[in-house]
């Protein structure tokens, strides 16, 4: 085994495959442990085969634009005893397609939870011009405090590069969008596709579409899956409509942002979503652009119970959009289903911010 790759001291390998391998890597100069992806540099010139060797490079760009709780942290790339590498975030955890393997439906609220933190990091994604294009379980990693990050954005469209030009069809077949198989540029709502089958899986213990690739294409193309309540009874119809429209044949026809996408998730029927602790180091989570925010920056109209004020309310979520970012106009729209009282309100709103000096001011200053 390697010793050393550049400045990077490999301590043990995690996994291999035909092009390079994944070890585990100490980075002197920060005094921190990485994860560091390598690919052999001979795959990396103009041949026939120079295709995936870019995915690896262009991995590193668009991974490298990102920074958010809920998507493996790229540090650096460089090139070194004869081959090329990316060093990224170490995550204690596993893929998700590990806890899939018994094909069974997840509790409701694990999966509400699983996807609220998947759909706003495509959603932080989307806003810097990053669509992964391959979002599957495998790309998703679930830590051991139940944290999930995404991964491997080998393919995603990043501007107007090689990877992205039309006719060139990439993915993985049983969770690709129509468009893709077309071989049409994609946008966010290919994405929303993805988690729509995702959704489905985690729902019900199966995919949506099955079989040989050919008959996952035709599926995909022309077919609609049976309701995902026909597979789990005890699901509330509800989620059938949802999943319909994140499926829609036609992007169109799709929700128009992951955030929209999450409110409508959020709106249903479930029982409460766990609560998960995290490290020190975990809990800041960036704030979306707000550029990117386009109509989610209307009010959003809800019923308010007896006793409180639309005007308070409105006012805790323009206090909270300002600490937490965007989300919060989702969270005070659910919390107004289960509080009748301004402190209870409050409370409910102020589990969601970590600092503990801005935590107090919120319950202090709203009053």
């Amino acid at each position: 085994m390697l010793e050393r790759m550049g400045k990077y001291h490999i301590v043990s390998a995690l996994g291999a495959g035909a092009m390079g391998t994944v070890y585990k890597a100490f980075d002197p100069q920060i005094a921190r442990m990485v994860a560091l992806k390598t690919i052999r540099k001979e795959l990396l010139g103009d041949s026939d085969q120079g295709a995936l060797p870019r995915r690896f490079q262009h991995e590193a760009q668009a991974a490298g634009r990102l920074n958010h709780a809920n998507i493996v942290t790229v540090y650096d790339y460089g090139e070194a005893e004869g081959f090329a590498y990316i060093a990224m975030e170490l995550i204690n955890g596993v893929t998700l397609d590990t806890l899939l393997q018994n094909q069974q439906s997840r509790p409701l609220p694990q999966v509400v939870y699983w996807m609220r933190q998947l759909l706003l990091a495509l959603h932080h994604a989307h806003c810097k011009g990053v669509v992964h294009r391959d979002i599957k379980p495998a790309n998703l990693i679930i830590t051991v405090d139940d944290q999930l990050k995404v991964t491997d954005f080998g393919v995603a469209h990043l501007g107007n590069t090689v990877m992205t030009q039309a006719g060139v069809i990439f993915g993985t077949p049983c969770y690709m969008s129509p468009e893709q198989f077309r071989g049409e540029r994609v946008d966010g709502r290919s994405d929303i596709f993805s988690t729509g089958i995702l959704l489905y899986q985690l729902l019900t213990g199966e995919r949506p579409f099955s079989g040989s690739a050919v008959m996952i294409m035709h599926q995909i193309l022309d077919q609609s899956p049976v309701p995902p309540s026909s597979l789990n009874p005890a699901l509330d119809r509800q989620y059938d409509q949802l999943i319909a429209k994140a499926l829609a044949k036609s992007a169109e026809d799709r929700f128009a942002s992951t955030l929209e996408f999450l409110e409508a998730l959020l709106s249903l029927p479930t029982p409460p979503v766990p609560s998960c602790p995290l490290q020190d180091e975990e809990r800041t989570l960036p704030r979306m652009p707000v550029g990117c925010l386009g109509s989610y920056q209307q009010p959003i109209p809800a019923s308010h119970p007896t006793g409180l004020d639309p005007a308070f309310t409105q006012r805790c979520e323009q206090r909270l959009t300002y600490l937490i970012g965007p989300i919060a106009r989702i969270l005070v729209r659910q919390a107004l289903n289960h509080c009748g009282t301004q402190q209870a309100l409050l409370k409910a709103l102020a589990e969601h911010i970590d600092d503990d000096t801005q935590r107090s001011a919120f319950l202090h200053d709203n009053p």
